[in-house]
């Protein structure tokens, strides 16, 4: 006969119409069109190879940018590639005033290995290299692969240099009218990557 407990469980199935299934193992990661899209577990696996496609980085740029063709899958001039390292992947702003969006990429010089940004102009699709191989105006390197902070700065006085007298301001400070890109390196600072009127240089602040 069937313990009291074994017919009250038998009844409980009934009444729910299921029975219950073990989720200890389920991987709740989904995937549409070979992307992650969302991710609650994810394997190893599954990190290394969706994070390194060229599908990865192209998915996430502005669409101006794609379309613009300065871009060969996810090399620049044939001489950079796109760099994922840092978090975001790119900075969208107006850096130089003529009114439209520009954006901001982390790239590493296929050759040396050598990182730095690449800014793309909005409309004329100018590209300046800042580092990657070239030492940007008032740089310190043109090896930017210290670098594990960058975003936007849209502070007009900014705090001055490590050098006197170094900024546009009467104490030394970098007064701006524009966004900047402020670069740093963790726990020791960095500085300010900026449109002087005529290209992009770089004020040192902090080390």
């Amino acid at each position: 006969m069937y313990s009291f407990i074994t017919i009250l469980l038998l009844g409980l199935t009934i009444l729910t119409g299921s029975i219950p299934l073990k989720t200890e193992n389920v991987n709740h990661t989904k995937i549409v069109l070979d992307k992650i899209i969302d991710s609650v577990y994810t394997t190893k696996l599954d990190a290394k190879n969706y994070s390194d496609t060229a599908n990865f980085i192209l998915d996430r740029l502005p669409d101006w940018v794609l379309k613009s063709n300065v871009l060969n899958g996810i090399s620049l001039l044939n001489k950079y590639k796109i760099d994922k390292r840092l978090n975001p992947l790119y900075h969208e702003a107006d850096f130089n005033g003529d009114g439209n969006l520009d954006v901001a990429l982390s790239i590493e010089q296929i050759n040396t290995g050598k990182k730095g940004f690449a800014i793309i102009h909005g409309v004329t699709k100018e590209i300046y290299i800042l580092g990657a191989g070239l030492k940007i105006k008032n740089g310190l390197s043109d090896d930017m692969g210290y670098v594990d902070i960058w975003k936007i700065n849209r502070k007009k006085i900014n705090e001055p240099g490590l050098e006197e007298n170094t900024g546009t301001g009467e104490k030394g400070e970098l007064i701006l009218d524009l966004p900047s890109l402020q670069i740093e390196k963790s726990d020791l600072g960095g500085g300010q990557i900026y449109w002087d009127g005529k290209t992009y240089a770089y004020f040192h602040q902090t080390c």
